[in-house]
């Protein structure tokens, strides 16, 4: 959540590292727009990579542009470092910032000058950027010594202990402003990742990655002036590149992408999207089948169309609590539409108390002034709206809400908010995770025309194969009046009456004759002698109903 503040700004920049902190969170923002999110990122790995490449063009008297895709190794170890969600921003910006700051010092051409802006700047690069500060000691000591050379023994004491000095800036600050860090995290700086405490060694190689691939210009000859020249410009082409493209798709995890789709579509109330998800490829994780399952009830075709896609059991239904900061949100998303509104605010306070950096979630704080809203606690939810309406995307939404927030027929307007209102709890009760169907059945009882609610609690009977409680709970939907039943109720329906004493005969004439027929011709293909040696072919006829799952999903 980025706050146009300026208390929000001053806290920033009262800590080491706070101003590349406080743009990279201001950048982040955008992400809410998934190709703005994309399109910042590139815009600045391109700029970081003409950073490079400009310095080590100067430095090189404007010699070997041979070597120009070796500036583009920087920008493509800070995007492998990207790939991870819990890498912040920062690292990328604070390497511009730093970059900057030497291309400044490149344009002085007295030492005198240069010595008092390397004094001034490098200590202040602390301040603003953190831990990577010592980079630009690094970088302008290499200029001094390959660059301008002509030094005297005066000037190596006179560099030397500028270097000391200014390199010492963490332990100075430490001791003159009294901040509150360990030692060691001020040296590496803790605003890079969302893990305060995390290995240093990543972010090292991509610091140490900018003055190598400048000044390893020095030492390599000029390729143009070779006979091979164009051998082995391709062949530099295709070394760097592949190895970048090799080190991105290895950093990336493909799974928890997949799962950030899913939650994105989720969060913006996109079922179809999620559905095309799914028929691409079946979700095959808790967190993806869990945000299928609530497109599929949002739709409307739950009861027709949960078993065509992977089940993982109740978990992909109502996931666990967790004390982390991805699941409640997926959770949370489930039962605020189911209307269990209190549950839905603890798991978005919880989720968002549990970010490890301590930052705040937006989304969450818009889920918590919804429900404080619909609990009628106005003093509660105008506190988090006034937050929202300091905030880019949120604010119109914020305000137009605080317009309305005493005003119960205004609220009242919002169809969304109108069935929540009506599905809400009026007595309290205990929510236990070890009894879900229960809770699920005390909502039904309080609103029957829930069709949400009671397509949950028959789906929790389902994958949990309980047929006994999916019979008896199964005319709680009578109120729902669905024109038929839906397929997936049948399929459960006939396979208990097939298995009751008195076994197919007893099956009533509310079952669609071509579910009945499938039925027949499931029971006799799973007792003949070919299924135990077709059991794949047999399994992928009738993957796509509940009988599939009851007998053949662990």
């Amino acid at each position: 959540m980025f706050l146009f503040t300026k208390s929000y700004f001053y806290d920033f920049l009262s800590r080491p590292g706070g101003l590349t902190d406080y743009l990279s969170t201001f950048l982040m923002q955008f992400y809410f727009i998934s190709w703005a999110g994309a399109m910042i990122i590139a815009l600045l790995l391109i700029l970081l990579q003409y950073q490079v490449f400009a310095i080590s063009f100067t430095i090189n008297n404007y010699h070997k542009t041979d070597y120009f895709l070796i500036s583009f190794i920087p920008s493509f170890l800070i995007w492998g470092l990207l790939c991870n969600e819990n890498i912040s921003l920062n690292i990328l910006i604070t390497s511009i910032i730093i970059l900057f700051f030497v291309q400044l010092y490149l344009i002085l051409k007295k030492r005198t000058i240069r010595c008092i802006f390397f004094l001034f700047v490098s200590p202040f690069l602390f301040w603003i950027a953190g831990g990577e500060f010592w980079i630009f000691n690094l970088i302008c000591i290499a200029i001094e010594l390959f660059y301008y050379k002509h030094l005297k023994k005066t000037d190596y004491f006179v560099i030397a202990i500028l270097m000391v000095i200014t390199t010492s800036s963490p332990i100075i600050f430490s001791w003159f402003a009294k901040l509150q860090y360990p030692l060691n995290r001020l040296w590496w700086g803790p605003w890079y990742s969302r893990y305060p405490i995390i290995s240093p060694t990543v972010f090292l190689l991509s610091w140490l990655c900018l003055p190598f691939s400048i000044f390893i210009t020095i030492l390599l000859p000029e390729i143009s002036k070779r006979r091979n020249s164009i051998i082995l410009k391709s062949l530099l082409f295709v070394i760097i590149f592949s190895a970048g493209i090799f080190l991105v798709i290895f950093s990336s995890d493909w799974k928890k992408e997949k799962i950030m789709a899913y939650d994105y579509y989720a969060r913006n109330e996109k079922w179809d999207k999620i559905i095309e998800l799914a028929n691409k490829k079946d979700p095959d994780d808790p967190l993806s089948v869990t945000c299928l399952n609530l497109a599929l009830a949002k739709t409307g075709v739950m009861g027709d169309a949960m078993f065509r896609y992977f089940q993982n059991g109740v978990e992909g239904l109502l996931p666990t609590f967790q004390r982390d900061f991805i699941t409640p949100f997926v959770a949370g998303e489930v039962y605020y539409h189911l209307g269990f509104l209190n549950t839905s605010l603890r798991y978005n306070f919880e989720a968002m108390e549990a970010i490890p950096d301590h930052k705040k979630s937006v989304r969450a704080m818009k889920r918590m002034a919804e429900v404080n809203l619909l609990n009628e606690e106005y003093n509660v939810s105008e506190k988090y709206l006034k937050l929202l309406s300091k905030t880019l995307f949120y604010r119109e939404w914020a305000k137009h809400t605080l317009s309305i927030i005493n005003n119960p027929k205004a609220i009242s307007e919002n169809t969304e908010w109108e069935k929540l209102k009506k599905y809400q709890f009026t007595e309290d009760f205990l929510f236990s995770e070890q009894e879900k169907d229960q809770m699920l059945g005390l909502s039904l009882l309080h609103c029957p025309t829930n069709k949400m609610v009671y397509e949950y609690l028959m789906a929790y009977m389902l994958l949990s194969r309980d047929l006994k409680h999916f019979y008896e709970y199964y005319p709680l939907g009578k109120e729902i009046h669905y024109k038929k039943i839906p397929s997936h109720y049948q399929e459960a329906l006939i396979l208990y009456w097939s298995i009751q004493p008195q076994g197919l005969d007893s099956i009533p004439k509310m079952i669609d004759a071509p579910i009945k027929q499938k039925f027949i011709q499931f029971v006799n293909d799973y007792s003949s002698e070919e299924y135990k040696t077709k059991k794949k072919l047999f399994q992928k006829k009738y993957s796509q109903t509940y009988w599939n799952y009851y007998y053949f999903i662990k």
